[in-house]
């Protein structure tokens, strides 16, 4: 084991490694989380589309509520044709980051519970973070009610091209992902504070008639005293 030693408090000893033993040999780091003094959480939906899904309408929100500060450190979001869509069309899904967040959507909610990463040592779910997705089985306007201010443009995007029926074999369902958050491994987070935040809004109007299209949203994040 290789170990780095504090050269002001000689007892401050960090673990490395095993050592390396030849010329080329390199030290085994072992890459850590975000330290996080209250805790790192994580909630994953599914929805589906409504039909003429609006422009714009929210479909997921988080909003910082206290004076700790929360880091996204995944966003995931995927799509898939699982029946009728009227109109082929280009779905677009977008993550805007929020100032003024003074208060979470009050309609076409729905608060999910999910766990904590770790149940010693770290608050329970939510911490102080208010979680916010659209109904399951979709909303035209999405959600709305809340008080925010979204930046100009998008900080991370999706796109997905829809079939007018559920897609078979050579070509069976596939569900279409797209990482929309920087993976924190050598970029600078997105630190929020206290009524700051993000949404994911679907972009482009949905299919009129029929638009049965589900999306997936993956969400991890860690609050912590400082950063």
């Amino acid at each position: 084991m290789a170990t780095i030693n504090d050269p002001i408090t000689s007892t401050n000893i960090e673990r490395v490694g095993e050592s390396a033993t030849s010329t080329t040999g390199a030290g085994h780091v072992t890459v850590k989380p975000i330290p996080a003094s209250i805790g790192h959480y994580r909630t994953s939906i599914v929805l589906t589309m409504a039909t003429t899904q609006a422009a714009n309408s929210r479909l997921f929100e988080i909003r910082n509520t206290g004076a700790n500060l929360i880091i996204p450190t995944r966003i995931r979001v995927g799509s898939m044709t699982t029946g009728t869509v009227t109109t082929a069309y280009l779905m677009r899904l977008g993550l805007y980051r929020c100032t003024s967040f003074t208060a979470v959507d009050t309609t076409n909610t729905v608060t999910p519970t999910s766990s904590v990463r770790r149940t010693t040592g770290m608050s329970a779910y939510p911490g102080n973070a208010n979680v916010r997705h659209v109904t399951v089985a979709g909303a035209a306007a999405g959600m709305t009610g809340g008080g925010l201010t979204k930046d100009a443009n998008e900080a991370g995007t999706h796109l997905y091209w829809t079939s007018t029926t559920v897609p078979t074999a050579p070509n069976p369902i596939v569900m279409v992902t797209s990482e929309i958050l920087d993976d924190v491994n050598g970029t600078h987070p997105w630190v929020f504070a206290q009524n700051e935040g993000f949404e994911i809004e679907n972009v482009t109007v949905g299919s009129g008639t029929a638009n049965v299209v589900q999306v997936l949203i993956d969400v991890s994040w860690a609050e912590v005293a400082a950063y």
